[in-house]
């Protein structure tokens, strides 16, 4: 009888540890692409393109914008065209990346502070738009069902964000200064259901230990609110119609500390819910709804889970430092991380992760 009554405890103690989050749902390393060309050191943002497969990545480092596969991982092409790294970093290039009309364009944001268009049946930069600002464009959104991009141009004085229409004119429709913002301005992300933009920014002028997060209207071409964080938000997602997820480079609280912690932002309420200490970073951020899962990427060189239903921390991945660039495939749930050339064996790379 005790023997049995032992194994009965242990097989229940095991069932527990498998249905433990912290066990369930995570990621392990598939494969890894190799990017010809000079050592890569200075990444910007990646896209996927959930249509065709195609991933898009900025690489500052060589002037040009890399192409891989997401059906096969493997490298595809490079488009040149920008910039490139220069030693004023903030008029470097290219750094933002979006997929617009479909997959027929994609968009990347320059270090002269320009809007580069790519066809991407021709692999060719087939206009340029101007955001008329002194230093490099950075982060976009695109608000598909409005046929608007916004972009940061988060190193001019004031920073500002720009509404570019999708149409073929590429009209400018609208500006809006912050400068309420501390120091630049980061990642955006579109929430359908209300048809508004929000920008994560660092840190507030007004009081540094905090950080904002703007909510624009680009129907009219204002901003609604900057609503304060307890964190410093460099990434965000919105994981669901009622959340938002933001990445930040700093624990909460009164005194933040490096390390960072996730905000986890009510858009009904307008307010932080509560805090996921641990799972933040300066680094990028992209959801899988369909798996109900966030991932976040930091340049400290570790990738990040977190369950967008229960918002609990699943498992944190270590990768290398500066991979704070990535993106998922919808089609085959993988992740792709861009590594630099500064600790691993290629001369850049990106990593790819599949669910176990």
């Amino acid at each position: 009888m005790k023997s049995r009554s032992t194994s009965v405890i242990v097989a229940a103690l095991a069932a527990m540890i498998s249905a433990s989050p912290a066990q369930a749902g995570g990621l392990k390393q598939v494969a890894e692409i190799s990017i010809p060309g000079d050592p890569i050191t200075d990444i910007g943002i990646m896209a996927i393109d959930q249509t065709t497969g195609l991933g898009y990545l900025a690489d500052k480092t060589n002037k040009s914008v890399v192409v891989f596969d997401t059906k096969t991982d493997k490298f595809v092409s490079r488009i040149p065209g920008f910039v490139g790294r220069l030693k004023d970093g903030d008029a470097s290039g290219p750094n933002g990346v979006v997929v617009v009309k479909g997959g027929a364009e994609v968009w990347v944001s320059d270090g002269d502070s320009t809007i580069k268009v790519i066809d991407t049946k021709t692999g060719q930069i087939t206009g340029t738009v101007a955001t008329g600002g002194t230093k490099r464009a950075n982060g976009m959104a695109l608000g598909e069902d409005i046929g608007v991009v916004i972009v940061a141009n988060s190193n001019d004085a004031p920073p500002f964000l720009s509404f570019i229409s999708t149409a073929p004119d590429h009209k400018i429709l609208a500006k809006i200064p912050i400068p309420e913002s501390g120091e630049n301005l980061e990642r955006s992300a579109y929430h359908a259901p209300s048809g508004m933009f929000y920008t994560a920014i660092p840190v507030s002028r007004a009081d540094t230990t905090k950080g904002l997060l703007a909510q624009t209207d680009p129907k009219n071409g204002k901003l609604v609110k900057l609503h304060e964080l307890g964190c410093h938000p460099h990434s965000l997602s919105i994981v669901s119609d009622s959340t938002i997820f933001l990445g930040c480079s700093s624990a909460h609280g009164p005194s933040p500390k490096p390390g960072g912690d996730m905000a986890i932002f009510d858009i009904a309420a307008g307010k932080v819910e509560t805090y996921l200490t641990g799972y933040g970073g300066n680094g990028g951020s992209t959801v899988n709804r369909k798996l109900g899962q966030y991932y976040h990427s930091t340049s400290g060189g570790t990738l990040m889970v977190v369950d967008t239903k229960t918002k609990k921390g699943l498992q944190q991945i270590p990768t290398s430092n500066g991979a704070r660039s990535l993106g998922v495939s919808l089609a085959n749930n993988r992740v792709y991380v861009a590594t630099t050339a500064k600790e691993l064996a290629c001369r850049g790379c990106i990593v790819v992760y599949a669910p176990e």
